[in-house]
């Protein structure tokens, strides 16, 4: 054999040696791969449809007036499924919850502290411009209730110190009529 033919023949072995040994390769890989896969475990139920059971839960329970066991259940729901937009809308309810009048010890600063703590998170834009309107109303109502406190304070002040003069002009009034009854019967006196 001359050298052309002997390296071409070379060429052509070492070729067919990786040809084959890339195949056993890839058939091993394939053959590993596929054994390792475990079965798939059952998809957990989607946040948005447990999010739309746990807002029909909490709907009944502030039906029924029991507004700490709805705050309670939004609170489970927001730390199970965090930083999802469901977990989000969740915090937002229960900052509403906070307003209503129902609520035990609602307090309009408070309200606005979880409100601007929701507004430093990241949610969603429909939350955000709810939050913002609701903080201004808030703000707008609290402003409008101290106002009213003020007034019925200065007017109780007002109405105390107009009870205290007219106290101050019956007794003098009483007063007055000893006198006058004295006078009269002194001068009845023989």
């Amino acid at each position: 054999m001359n050298a052309p033919v002997r390296h071409s023949a070379q060429r052509v072995m070492l070729c067919f040696a990786a040809a084959v040994a890339l195949a056993s390769c890839r058939t091993a890989t394939l053959v590993v791969t596929e054994a390792v896969q475990p079965a798939a475990p059952p998809p957990p139920p989607a946040v948005e449809s447990i999010w739309a059971s746990t807002q029909t839960s909490v709907f009944a329970l502030l039906a029924d007036n029991r507004v700490p066991a709805a705050d309670s259940m939004l609170l489970q729901f927001s730390r199970d499924h965090a930083r999802t937009p469901a977990a989000a809308r969740a915090r937002w309810w229960r900052t509403l919850l906070r307003v209503d009048a129902r609520a035990v010890g609602a307090e309009p600063s408070l309200t606005i502290m979880q409100i601007d703590s929701l507004l430093a998170d990241s949610i969603s834009i429909d939350i955000r411009t709810e939050a913002l309107m609701m903080r201004r109303s808030i703000n707008t109502i609290d402003s409008l209730r101290r106002v009213e406190l003020r007034r019925r304070l200065q007017a109780t002040q007002l109405a105390n110190e107009r009870l205290d003069e007219l106290k101050s002009a019956r007794d003098s009034v009483t007063k007055l009529a000893a006198e006058i009854n004295r006078l009269r019967r002194r001068l009845r006196a023989p």
